[in-house]
Parts: structure tokens; C-alpha cells; sequence
């Protein structure tokens, strides 16, 4: 972690939190490592947190790359809670990410937890293309140009959907067999190298 950021502890973070976590973090937890950010933050590339990190940003903040969060399985995950309006050029968000304020992804969100997680945005969700497979969204309201999605629940939602087939709209490299399920590792290094991830 950076010098943007200094060490708390659970009883902090969850003093920070209170009106956020349905649950607060055990104070017995030596597994969690905790950062805190003051104010607003501004990074100049790529931003990506590690297992077992949870990062609290008390103000706004800017990711000119691409950011990512961890998640290898239930045990080892990071959380991101950002007390503003959260930026990105793009994002891949596995874990659990929590915005108080606006979440704005200038070009692809990628979210799948594998139905483990939620992406909470208090305001206005908005990306040029939403890719959701196995991801708990909220949001206040949702300003996306193109969702794709295997979840048909998404239907009434007002964008340009497509529902099932990854194949049909991503690139070939970035799908598994039959356009099932996509390869979220090359999904995240394309992203990383701002490359076009659609056909």
C-alpha cells in the first residue's frame, strides 16, 4: 500500500463505517489489514488492493487506470469503501466496494463475485459498459450505455442488454468455452493495457 494511506485498526474502521456495515468488523480479526485515506485522493494509474485489505478513503476519489479489488475465494477478499464519488477509466470489482456517493467508470466495469459480494453505490452508477456475471449491484440510479449480463433479471433495466452469450459481444480471447463464462484474468490485463474489450 502506499504513503496515500495510514494503518487503523477494526475498532476504528467500524467508528468510520457505522452507518454503513450491517455487520462490524471483529476486533479479533488479525486476518484484515486496515487503511485509511483523509480526504480526497487522486491516483495517477492503475490502483489495486490486496487479499485481506480493507481500504477506507474518506473523501473522493480518482483512479486515472484501472481499478481492482481481490478476490481468490471466501477466505481471502479486500473491501473498498469510499465516503464520496468514486472515478475510474475502468474497474474490475470481485469484492466487496462500497460508494456512498457516485460511481463513474469512464469506459468498462466488470463486476462477478461469484454471487459472493456486493458493488453498493448510493448515487448514480454510471459506465459506458457494465459487465455483470454473478455480482449483487445496488444503486441508487444507473446511467449505463451497454449492460451485459447472463442474469435476465436485468431485462427492465433502460440500456442497450445482452443477456447471455458472452461470445457475442466480447472478444473471442476473453471467453470460455461456448461463451459461458468469461476469463476475468484476461478481462483485467486488457483492461490494465485500456485495450477495447468488445468486438
Amino acid at each position: 500500500m502506499s504513503n496515500d494511506f495510514e494503518p487503523i485498526d477494526s475498532k476504528r474502521a467500524n467508528e468510520l463505517l457505522a452507518d454503513i456495515l450491517a455487520t462490524p468488523f471483529d476486533e479479533d480479526d488479525d486476518q484484515l489489514q486496515f487503511v485509511l485515506h483523509r480526504g480526497n485522493l487522486a491516483m495517477p494509474g492503475d490502483f489495486q488492493l490486496d487479499s485481506n485489505e480493507v481500504v477506507i478513503v474518506n473523501g473522493d476519489m480518482a483512479v486515472a487506470g484501472c481499478l481492482a479489488d481481490s478476490f481468490e475465494n471466501e477466505d481471502d477478499f479486500s473491501k473498498l469503501y469510499v465516503l464520496g464519488n468514486l472515478r475510474a477509466r475502468d474497474m474490475v470489482c470481485g469484492s466487496e466496494v462500497h460508494v456512498t456517493g457516485n460511481l463513474e467508470v469512464a469506459h468498462v466495469l466488470y463486476a462477478n463475485s461469484f454471487d459472493q459480494d456486493t458493488l453498493h453505490v448510493g448515487g448514480t452508477l454510471s459506465a459506458k459498459i457494465l459487465i455483470e456475471e454473478g455480482h449483487q449491484v445496488e444503486f441508487g440510479a444507473l446511467a449505463v450505455e451497454t449492460l451485459i449480463t447472463d442474469d435476465e433479471t436485468w431485462r427492465e433495466v433502460k440500456a442497450d442488454t445482452q443477456v447471455g452469450d458472452y461470445g457475442k459481444t466480447l472478444k473471442p480471447h476473453l471467453v470460455g468455452k461456448g461463451g459461458r463464462f468469461i476469463l476475468s484474468e484476461a478481462l483485467h490485463k486488457d483492461l490494465q493495457e485500456g485495450l477495447s474489450v468488445l468486438r
